[in-house]
């Protein structure tokens, strides 16, 4: 393609989603294709751009709704004014990262994301909106320094994989490469973080690995935004997480609510209807109920 193709595509997805009417279903992502920047401004940051090669299916979803996972953003951005450390884990093309170092230029934002391409697309992302503060890491949190095996899901039309983990990822259409694993305890990064620390952990399966490598940091008691699908990888974490007295809610991102749970639960692809996230954190109701004023 040539540019003036590429401007004619984008021309016809943006006469198409202004055209869209309230209630009509969901676009297919091949149906609002897009190359170039797109600028994010409905959340309660500044705004800021992100790239896609008609690659990335966070900037597609917001391009088809206006928004991504709204609920969760906004609790993410206003847990971000108040943090003293703030850590991206599976940062991906870093939409969250982004957020949190617009909302805090004071603070470092620290994004872990191995996977190669998507680390790509978050450096370019972290410079072209000149956000220094973003720390980006090539790299795993696991449960030794050292190296291991990393796999991802090859996603139809060459899309940015959000799927992936250790040992293969055990699917069949899979790229793998080596990377780096870091215990996040003893990264340096963790004596950095305060008493209000902030974490995001979207992991893909080894949300019980990331726990375990950050104890001292849990010890800490941060807030923290986690998705999950594995029971194991529930249970495991109740049992290190109810005792220091995390409450756990699930983020609804469509009703705006924040939805009392007794323990974590895995979310479920088929059930969730894209509530997929969860909010752990040690903070007081009277916290909650402030948090929750729309």
């Amino acid at each position: 393609m040539d540019i003036p193709d590429i401007q004619a595509i984008n021309r016809a997805t943006e006469a198409k989603i202004a055209a869209r009417q309230p209630g009509d279903p969901d676009f297919a992502p091949e149906a609002v294709p897009y190359y170039g920047y797109v600028r994010l401004d409905r959340f309660e940051c500044p705004p800021f751009v992100m790239f896609t090669n008609n690659d990335s299916p966070v900037v597609t979803h917001y391009l088809c709704s206006g928004t991504f996972e709204p609920q969760s953003l906004r609790l993410w951005c206003r847990l971000a004014r108040a943090a003293s450390g703030i850590v991206d884990i599976g940062a991906n093309v870093g939409i969250y990262s982004l957020c949190a170092a617009k909302m805090r230029p004071d603070l470092p934002v620290h994004a872990f994301e191995p996977n190669p391409y998507a680390f790509a697309r978050l450096r370019l992302n972290k410079y072209i909106n000149e956000l220094p503060n973003i720390v980006e890491h090539a790299e795993a949190i696991g449960m030794n320094d050292g190296i291991a095996g990393f796999g991802w899901h090859v996603k139809p039309g060459g899309n940015i994989s959000s799927g992936a983990g250790f040992g293969g990822y055990g699917m069949e259409q899979t790229e793998k490469a080596a990377v780096r694993t870091v215990v996040l305890d003893n990264s340096g990064i963790a004596e950095t973080l305060g008493e209000r620390a902030l974490i995001k952990i979207d992991v893909e399966g080894a949300e019980s690995i990331v726990f375990n490598a950050m104890r001292n940091v849990i010890a800490r008691k941060p807030d923290i935004i986690l998705e999950t699908f594995d029971r194991k990888n529930c249970d495991e974490i109740n049992r290190s997480l109810l005792p220091l007295g995390y409450r756990v809610y699930l983020i609804n991102e469509h009703t705006s609510q924040l939805e009392p749970r007794d323990a974590l639960q895995p979310a479920s692809v088929q059930a969730s209807h894209n509530n997929f996230n969860q909010f752990i954190t040690t903070r007081p109701a009277a916290d909650i109920d402030a948090l929750m004023k729309w």
